[in-house]
């Protein structure tokens, strides 16, 4: 597994939320669901930054234990300002930071492994996850819904251990 380090500026997303157990997104995929329905109203975004980037974003609630805690998700897009979201969308900030990156090209099912891998790739480094998200970075030019197959990053950030 390739996994490179970049910085990414402070950046501002709009989207919608959900708030789901692990173990209950195994089932029921809310998570695609709720991507679908984003889909089909981010034309309502006036203020996009790129047409074709599209987020996926985790927030962990303080000491997250995947096996009872419910986290947040957020399909969206990058903004310029997150002053008037839509309807049914809210605003979120993400500070400046350094992250660990990887890649994945292959069938929706078997994404969430990248997970796992990514995690251990940090634990076993120089490095330390720095705060309690982290996000999926989609574009237009890899998504083949008959397929099911995606193409995407996924981004943690990162902190040098002391």
């Amino acid at each position: 597994m390739d996994i490179r380090t970049e910085r990414k500026s402070a950046f501002k997303v709009i989207g919608m939320t959900l708030s789901v157990k692990l173990s209950e997104e195994r089932k029921k995929k809310m998570i695609t669901a709720l991507h679908e329905e984003f889909n089909k109203r981010d034309h309502e975004i006036n203020n996009r930054i790129n047409p074709t980037i599209g987020y996926g974003i985790f927030i962990d609630p303080p000491n997250y234990n995947p096996e009872t805690d419910p986290f947040k998700w957020i399909a969206g897009v990058e903004v310029d300002s997150i002053s008037k979201p839509p309807e049914g969308m809210e605003g979120f900030e993400f500070p400046e930071n350094l992250y660990a990156i990887t890649t994945y090209q292959g069938s929706k099912g078997e994404a969430g492994n990248l997970y796992d891998k990514l995690y251990n790739w940090v634990s076993q480094s120089e490095y330390h996850i720095a705060s309690n998200y982290g996000f999926e970075v989609y574009s237009d030019d890899f998504d083949d819904a008959e397929l099911n197959h995606i193409k995407m990053e996924l981004w943690f950030p990162i902190k040098k251990k002391s």
